[in-house]
């Protein structure tokens, strides 16, 4: 189901971007877009809703910022209220707990789907979020209630609110989209998180929601009266920085992985992804070269992640013969399949042939990072090794916000801003992808001249790999072609790849040369150079750091940025690195010091 709806809404998204589309096109489009993405909800919602059914609902606790996700929470439902008479108010104080152990992927859910109904029942009026926490030992009862000013429910169908499959009072809400799946969700993840739900409305006036979720205890620190009335104001969110892909990233320096790609870009794409996780990463170019490692095992592997469509042994066959090598080792550790192909089937498929778990490409951080808690992390060797609450966020730059490195920068075919997002907003690792790109991509092209109806199935895997690299780098319309010559070649449409290859190598020839100028162009030039970083400016930094002022850490790190350093250029980098990852508090403690 995902599949369709992610051509309908990546390739409306795409064709808004043009700005030669303009008018009644324009409109339509819009629309578009916006019925796929609620179309997707409603998917979504309906595999969450099996998964839960089916005993397969899995949660993912780990130690997570309380400031950033109130933040995030407050930023996605913001939105919602569009060009309605709603104001919306957020009642918190300085004592909630400045970090709590849970799943905040699920806990923002929760309160997504709340305040989603309550902006949505809501035409005029208001909207109240409130949160709180009590602790009780090891544990926390973190507290929350949406309280809003809306259509309210019946007295009658309060019962059934959490258990039906449909909205209640639909003839009043007819206009009103939803399938009723919201609630009852919500219900149940808060039910596989120890907690409760209760609510109390007044048909007319308005409903109220309260929730109690328990949550691990993890220090007496609190997020302070400052951060507080920063998120009151809405001044926590950086409009620089995505509202919905943040995510806590933990450090594994215990940890190796492989990787087996045959094309020299994924591998790099893939390193780029893993780097800031600083784990050990090795790369093998092929099936048997993977197979040879793991035979070895000199290192002995956390996760194998195994690309699916390879000349001469595909990741199926590769992940066989490991699981056929007699150690326990290679029969255990986890493979994990990388693939272009995100059809539906192909997750079953790749469970049934000794892998754990499928990662669609381009690669999603959010889903690759549940993949490596799931599969890498190893929390008690980060407690032996002292590692503990060594978890730091990233986030990636909002859809809507030009990378200072490609600002003003265009060309036919690319969208710097998606690809600078794959790689969490880190624009030096997108860089050395984009020359990855041009620098292999040749080769690539050069196996699909001398096309032939013999050699129809190698065309196929060459035709994949494009896509895949093309995709990574957020050059869909290459992906796109590279994707439908691939699905021509394994159907044995030989007609269709000779009609439509030569068009093909062409465009993909020109997007290498315009990479090749704008990249030769990005080499920069010469900093002014300084003794060392201004201290002022530390001081500053320090300052909007320890109160969560992302606009003050902005305007500092710019100042700090503009030189060259004889000495303390260390700092500026580890500095630059942490500001990526809204690591503020890691920044303030090196500060203080």
């Amino acid at each position: 189901m995902r599949t369709p709806l992610n051509a309908v809404i990546g390739l409306s998204e795409l064709a808004l971007g043009y700005d030669s589309v303009t008018g009644q096109a324009r409109e339509n489009i819009e629309k578009v877009y916006h019925a796929g993405m609620n179309l997707l909800s409603i998917v979504n919602d309906l595999l969450d809703m099996s998964k839960i059914e089916a005993g397969k609902f899995e949660l993912l606790p780990a130690e997570y910022d309380v400031p950033s996700l109130i933040n995030d929470t407050v930023t996605l439902n913001i939105p919602r209220i569009g060009s309605k008479p709603i104001t919306f108010h957020l009642d918190i104080d300085g004592t909630l707990p400045g970090k709590l152990f849970g799943d905040d992927l699920r806990i923002r859910q929760v309160f997504n789907n709340l305040l989603s109904n309550a902006f949505k029942y809501t035409q005029e009026g208001d909207v109240y979020w409130s949160l709180s926490c009590r602790r009780e030992g090891d544990f926390v009862w973190l507290e929350g209630t949406v309280r809003d000013t809306g259509s309210g429910i019946r007295r009658e169908d309060l019962n059934k609110l959490f258990s039906t499959y449909g909205q209640v009072d639909t003839k009043s809400n007819r206009k009103i989209e939803g399938t009723g799946l919201g609630l009852t969700i919500t219900k149940r993840m808060v039910e596989f998180m120890d907690g409760d739900i209760s609510v109390d409305s007044e048909y007319g006036k308005g409903s109220v929601f309260t929730v109690r979720i328990k949550q691990g205890f993890v220090s007496d620190s609190v997020i302070g009266d400052e951060v507080a009335r920063n998120l009151k104001d809405f001044h926590y969110t950086d409009s620089k920085r995505s509202r919905n892909e943040k995510l806590v990233r933990v450090k594994m320096p215990y940890a190796s992985v492989l990787v087996v790609d045959d094309v020299a870009t994924n591998l790099d794409v893939a390193g780029g992804l893993l780097k800031p996780y600083g784990m050990h990463v090795d790369f093998a170019g092929s099936g048997p070269e993977a197979i040879a490692l793991v035979e070895k095992a000199e290192v002995k592997y956390n996760a194998i992640f195994m690309d699916h469509m390879m000349p001469g042994m595909d990741g199926i066959e590769a992940a066989r013969r490991i699981r056929g090598i007699e150690t326990e080792y290679a029969k255990n550790v986890p493979i994990l399949a990388l693939t272009a192909n995100a059809i539906t089937g192909n997750e079953e498929m790749f469970l049934k042939n000794g892998f754990q778990a499928f990662l669609s490409k381009p690669i999603d951080i959010m889903a690759l990072d549940a993949a490596i808690r799931r599969f890498v992390r190893n929390r008690d060797l980060e407690t032996q090794l002292g590692l503990s609450g060594q978890e730091t966020e990233n986030a990636v730059p909002s859809k809507d916000t030009s990378p200072s490195l490609f600002e003003g920068k265009a060309i036919e075919g690319m969208d710097f801003i998606k690809g600078t997002a794959l790689y969490g907003g880190d624009e030096e690792t997108y860089l050395h992808i984009l020359r990855s790109y041009t620098k292999n991509t040749p080769e690539l092209i050069n196996g699909l001249r001398g096309l032939t109806e013999n050699n129809l199935r190698d065309y196929a895997i060459t035709a994949h790999s494009i896509k895949g690299s093309s995709l990574s780098i957020g050059a869909g319309d290459a992906g796109k072609k590279a994707e439908a010559l691939e699905y021509a070649a394994k159907s044995g449409d030989f007609a269709f790849v000779t009609a439509n290859n030569g068009d093909f190598i062409n465009r993909v020839e020109k997007l290498l040369a315009d990479l090749s100028v704008l990249l030769e162009g990005m080499g920069g030039g010469q900093k002014l150079k300084k003794e060392a970083p201004d201290k002022t400016v530390l001081e500053e930094l320090l300052k909007a750091a320890q109160t969560f002022d992302i606009d003050g850490v902005d305007k500092t790190m710019e100042e700090l940025a503009r030189y060259e350093y004889e000495s303390g250029g260390d700092l500026v980098e580890w500095l630059e690195e942490k500001v990526k990852a809204s690591a503020f508090k890691q920044i303030a403690e090196r500060l203080s010091q």
